[in-house]
């Protein structure tokens, strides 16, 4: 297990970027083209399924399933109690009952556990590979370089329950860190969409929860302003009536709106994107951008409803 590290929060900016983008892992859009002279239907259906009739996450979108949409600024603004320590969890907390997790205390990632993308990163600007997903010393590396980048996906969803993820992210402009929550059925955005950790901005100073809903991709959310390069605990709460945010076992975001709420089983994602996506969500890399930029995970830790 990594060491922890105790944090003070900055105040907040005065302007936040824009925030959401959806999940990288994406199944490839069906298209279905009538030729008007010939009178014939061409359809074109990609899916994704395991053999043991488990749903096998989605590994990357095709060029036609590219979301290209500008994120949406989130209305809320949530702020942590600088005495709050970085180790605390919501879990903890809370009294929640663990039912699953990985510590990452081997040396290769438990291929029973996750399924690593092998696509195209959101917007299509990059590749995801397999090689840069690693374990060592007690924690998970996510590592970008260049147009290269990782994702890993958790092998089984369910409907409801708890997630929570100690992680860090290094800076570096151009690469998005995100852990979500995504649909198993992959029918996105009606089955919705969970970012319960997202860093778009180079510098790491703040990370956003995001809830997408409704087959419009209705979108609300936080921002939290802070230093999250260092450790910080991500967690989020799912029950049939809502959906809450924590980081450091500190609420930060509830909804009870029953629109908002997610209408079927989900799995946990992380992975790290590249831009440019957005008008100035993830920036393009620059000439400031550090050879390799590693998104590390402490832990994972599910609960049960």
């Amino acid at each position: 297990m990594a060491d922890t590290q105790q944090l003070t929060m900055p105040d907040p900016p005065d302007n936040p970027p824009p925030t959401v983008k959806r999940r990288t892992a994406i199944v490839m859009v069906a298209v279905a083209v009538v030729a008007a002279l010939l009178g014939v239907l061409i359809g074109v259906a990609v899916s994704q399924g395991g053999g043991d009739g488990q749903q096998t996450p989605a590994a990357a979108p095709a060029d036609e399933g590219i979301d290209t949409r500008d994120p949406i600024r989130p209305e809320g603004r949530a702020t942590l109690d600088p005495s709050t320590r970085s180790d605390t969890e919501a879990a903890i907390r809370n009294n929640w009952p663990l039912v699953a997790n990985d510590e990452f205390d081997g040396t290769t990632l438990n291929t029973g556990l996750w399924s690593a993308y092998s696509g195209k990163t959101t917007g299509g600007v990059g590749q995801h590979d397999p090689d840069n997903l690693s374990v060592s010393n007690g924690t998970l590396k996510i590592t970008s370089h260049g147009y290269s980048s990782g994702g890993m996906a958790w092998s089984q969803g369910q409907q409801h329950g708890r997630w929570e993820v100690r992680a860090r992210a290094q800076q570096g402009t151009g690469y998005g860190a995100v852990i979500l929550l995504w649909p198993d059925a992959e029918d996105w955005p009606e089955g919705g969409e969970i970012n319960f950790m997202e860093i778009p901005n180079g510098l790491r100073n703040e990370t956003h929860f995001v809830l997408h809903y409704g087959e419009s991709n209705s979108q609300i959310g936080t921002t939290t302003p802070g230093d999250f390069t260092q450790w910080h605990n991500y967690a989020v709460e799912w029950g049939p009536d809502h959906v809450a945010g924590f980081i450091d076992g500190q609420e930060i975001f509830r909804s009870s709106d029953p629109k908002t709420i997610p209408p079927r089983p989900m799995h946990l994602a992380m992975q790290q994107d590249i831009g440019p996506y957005g008008k100035d969500w993830i920036p393009p890399i620059d000439d400031t951008t550090p050879a390799q930029v590693q998104l590390e995970v402490d832990w994972v830790r599910i609960y049960a409803p």
